[in-house]
């Protein structure tokens, strides 16, 4: 079972992965008495609550392994800060979703919007986009830029 770290950015998914993918045994084990885990019992909406952070926080984790197999480069960041901005409006629109996991990913969103912003300001960004040979101008016009 993985161990919290602080250091370690996407271990919250991995921990939830864990827990939802044993909830069995978890169940068990918590609800004998002899064993003293009563007080780390999870009734069913906590285990939702779980389920519902783990699915959140998977496009999250694909982003960092993605970047991971790979040498990061400014015209592949902004396509992805564009898809997990994406999956996080749908997340934060889809009503399946309880209100605390809504209102966590929100609280997300704003704090990618304010790092995507930063990139708004870089020419270095716009430079790097326009001279990959795929993107050019074409995602400054799929995404809506404006001319200027």
């Amino acid at each position: 079972m993985p161990h919290d770290v602080a250091t370690r950015w996407n271990l919250t998914f991995d921990i939830l992965e864990y827990a939802v993918g044993h909830r069995k045994a978890i169940d068990t084990a918590t609800q004998r008495r002899d064993l003293g885990l009563r007080k780390f019992e999870l009734a069913d909406h906590k285990w939702d609550i779980a389920r519902q952070l783990w699915d959140v926080l998977k496009i999250l984790k694909d982003t960092t392994l993605f970047f991971s197999c790979s040498t990061p480069n400014l015209n592949t960041i902004i396509p992805a800060m564009d898809l997990i901005d994406e999956r996080l409006t749908n997340y934060s629109h889809n009503r399946k979703y309880l209100p605390a996991i809504c209102a966590a990913v929100n609280l997300a969103k704003r704090t990618l919007n304010r790092y995507y912003q930063l990139t708004d300001s870089s020419e270095v960004y716009r430079i790097a986009m326009v001279l990959h040979p795929w993107h050019k101008l074409l995602y400054f016009k799929t995404t809506g830029w404006k001319d200027s």
